[in-house]
């Protein structure tokens, strides 16, 4: 019972996870994850990634590998994210759909990049691990407090 969890780049990692492991990882939770290196910004990618944007960036998008699902998903993105479109969330969403495999989805609306200081997504993160790794129901509707101002 392994589950993994990431944001941003992480999001984009974690999902990458359980896809290309489906035998390891059987919980994820991704929120505002760069699944499309081609949809992101290309100051950041292209210095890991490379010039040009060729084959390499297919095989690593996430939605390549949305036929491999296995475990349980929970995808989130926040509506108003600044940094991550939420369309690098959507193509993946559309593959999985194709591939009519089961996952969950959790848009917060005016929502900027970091949903994940979101208390209503905290819970819901949790909730999730909760579920599908230790096998029991959360308590319904735990309030977590804001977190403070920056």
């Amino acid at each position: 019972r392994v589950g993994i969890y990431g944001h941003s780049a992480g999001g984009y990692a974690s999902a990458h996870a359980i896809l290309a492991y489906p035998d390891f990882y059987r919980v994820c939770v991704s929120s505002a994850g760069n699944h499309d290196h081609r949809l992101d910004k290309a100051t950041w990618v292209e210095r890991y990634m490379g010039l040009p944007v060729g084959e390499h960036y297919q095989e690593q998008a996430n939605q390549s590998l949305a036929k491999y699902l296995a475990g349980k998903l929970l995808l989130v993105h926040g509506e108003m994210d600044e940094n991550v479109h939420p369309a690098s969330t959507l193509v993946l969403v559309d593959a999985l759909i194709k591939e009519n495999k089961d996952f969950d989805l959790l848009i917060l609306p005016n929502t900027p990049h970091f949903c994940d200081r979101n208390p209503y997504f905290v819970r819901k993160r949790w909730d999730y691990f909760v579920r599908h790794l230790l096998g029991a129901e959360p308590p319904s509707g735990y309030g977590i407090a804001p977190p403070p101002p920056a």
